[in-house]
């Protein structure tokens, strides 16, 4: 389905009035509306400033994949608050660089900034909003970015990863072992998976393996594999962590089994990227346990982003900027200019309902949801416990 272009207004996203939404689906008109033609103030429409719309800038690198995906989450998420007046001022970092893009949403009257996505550019961004006395709601993993204005809307993966592991240990399987990519992403996995697994049981083995992109690196991936497979039979791990999604591990066991290691008895873990369709065909992941949010909400509003874009998106990210977005609202209809978007506001006692379940604020700038552990069947994932709100 090709995707409408409903938001093309410049830099400005404008979605004051005109479009409506209801609870069970999704209403939208199928031609873009017209921008009025009034006095600009640089993008931002004169009348919007003056009539309490709420300016929330948008820092997001639009010539990437996630970038595009997370744009599309919040025009989604405009769509579905009716009622708020909200004009989004997009900047795009891969043209402009993170700091000015920070500046030119600023300058046009931003009151908080939505993105960006690494933590490198957030750190950079985090900067200009403070000088400028207003929050950052981004979406990296980095935790060591939050704080002092700048808030992340994240799943942190030691969260998932503590959660899973917790469960797995009380239902006896205390032998940890874990299989990481060689990247950031796999680091921070395995220190959180090793910090886990000490709280929990024992790390009894502990392995990483080479990504594959090229020949060369197929032949070194199955070295690695086969390697940590001694390692694991040897040390009689009864829970293996994989934590990529089911392409990668569809490859890893069938090297796993090549090496003659069986897997029997062994519970596979791993993190909500499991939470796609081809999990549930890798037959040694059945019976798997893995920790997620609400996945009976993130599937409907992956269809709901599917019927407007065209396909469904491809990161967790999409939902957590729908939340951002949806938060936006909610704070800005209760306040007025100036305060709304204040520290005691967005860490309320009382937290926010999300796509993505419920979720919180601590003071320390990281968003807790209240994370399900799931299991892997052939039919789909059931939900078999609970950790509650993940605390920092």
């Amino acid at each position: 389905m090709k995707k409408m272009n409903i938001f093309k207004f410049g830099f400005v996203a404008l979605m004051a009035v005109g479009l409506t939404s209801c609870a069970s689906s999704l209403r939208f008109n199928s031609t873009a509306p017209t921008p009025p033609s009034e006095t600009l103030i640089g993008d931002v429409p004169n009348r919007l400033i003056q009539d309490g719309a709420i300016r929330v800038g948008v820092v997001l690198p639009l010539d990437t994949k996630y970038g595009k995906i997370v744009k599309n989450a919040l025009e989604l998420a405009v769509i579905d608050n009716k009622g708020a007046k909200i004009l989004m001022i997009i900047e795009n970092s891969s043209s402009v660089g993170p700091r000015s893009a920070a500046r030119k949403v600023i300058a046009k009257g931003a009151e908080v900034i939505l993105g960006p996505i690494t933590g490198s550019a957030v750190r950079v961004v985090g900067v200009e909003a403070k000088a400028a006395g207003i929050p950052v709601i981004a979406f990296s993993q980095d935790r060591t970015v939050a704080g002092n204005g700048v808030y992340l809307q994240t799943f942190l993966r030691e969260k998932e990863i503590d959660a899973v592991v917790a469960y797995a240990a009380s239902r006896g399987f205390t032998r940890f072992a874990s299989l990481t990519p060689k990247s950031g992403f796999g680091s921070v996995v395995a220190a959180s998976f090793r910090s886990a697994a000490g709280r929990h049981g024992t790390l009894v083995a502990a392995g990483t393996y080479t990504r594959l992109r090229t020949a060369a690196s197929k032949a070194q991936f199955i070295a690695d594999v086969k390697g940590f497979a001694a390692q694991a039979k040897s040390a009689n791990a009864n829970a293996l962590l994989l934590p990529e999604g089911p392409n990668v591990n569809k490859n890893i066991i069938k090297v796993m089994e090549s090496a003659g290691y069986t897997a029997s008895g062994v519970k596979f873990l791993g993190t909500s990227l499991w939470n796609k369709s081809g999990t549930r065909s890798i037959s040694k992941l059945s019976g798997g346990w893995f920790a997620n949010a609400n996945a009976s909400k993130l599937s409907r509003f992956n269809s709901r982003y599917a019927s407007l874009f065209g396909s469904t998106p491809t990161t967790e990210r999409a939902a957590l900027a729908y939340d951002s977005l949806s938060l936006v609202a909610t704070l800005g209809r209760a306040g007025s200019a100036g305060n709304r978007f204040s520290q005691q506001a967005i860490a309320r006692a009382g937290g926010f309902g999300g796509v993505l379940g419920h979720y919180s604020y601590s003071f320390n700038g990281i968003s807790n949801y209240a994370l399900n552990v799931m299991q892997v069947g052939s039919g789909g994932f059931s939900t078999v416990g609970g950790s509650g709100v993940a605390g920092n």
